[in-house]
């Protein structure tokens, strides 16, 4: 192998490196991202089975969720610190959750929105308590997504130091 394509070869490896790194930084983001996935189809599949004519609710969330998601795909190949969508889903997300707070504790909804759960207190303790985690980790992501947009979190700092040091 020439010279010049082990260095093109290095550089590549570099230019690797610094994209899967800025890529990186949306980890937990994307992490929490499947956790909402997951439990939003779970729900959705519970109301659907259980005939509740409130499916929609988990539906518009997972749908909105695509959209985030299909955003932190097209990160891959292309670096932005401003993910839009993603902001968007998790207010979104939050807001929600905090209407279905109010919802399972003063309303007569709670057995349609939640079926598969006996309506007693401890059923409602349980809710509130997944609720109360869900906004809470939309309220850690937003902090993420608003250090990531200003370039303010951890690993663009890191990021910056590798490239320092590799393009010196």
């Amino acid at each position: 192998m020439k010279k010049e394509e082990k260095v093109r070869i290095e550089e590549n490896k570099k230019n690797l490196s610094v994209k899967s790194m800025y890529f990186n930084r949306y980890l937990l983001v994307r992490y929490t991202i499947a956790l909402f996935f997951f439990t939003n189809v779970y729900w959705l599949l519970s109301l659907l089975m259980s005939g509740s004519s409130l499916f929609f609710i988990p539906l518009a969330i997972i749908l909105l969720l695509l959209s985030s998601t299909a955003e932190q795909i097209k990160m891959i190949n292309k670096h932005t610190n401003q993910a839009v969508y993603t902001k968007y889903y998790f207010i979104t997300q939050l807001i929600i959750n905090g209407v279905l707070m109010i919802l399972s504790s003063f309303s007569s909804i709670f057995t349609q929105l939640f079926p598969f759960l006996i309506n007693q207190a401890r059923s409602r303790v349980l809710v509130l308590s997944v609720l109360a985690i869900g906004i809470l980790l939309s309220g850690i992501i937003l902090y993420r997504l608003h250090q990531i947009k200003n370039n303010e979190d951890r690993h663009y700092h890191r990021i910056k130091q590798y490239e320092e040091v590799t393009h010196a």
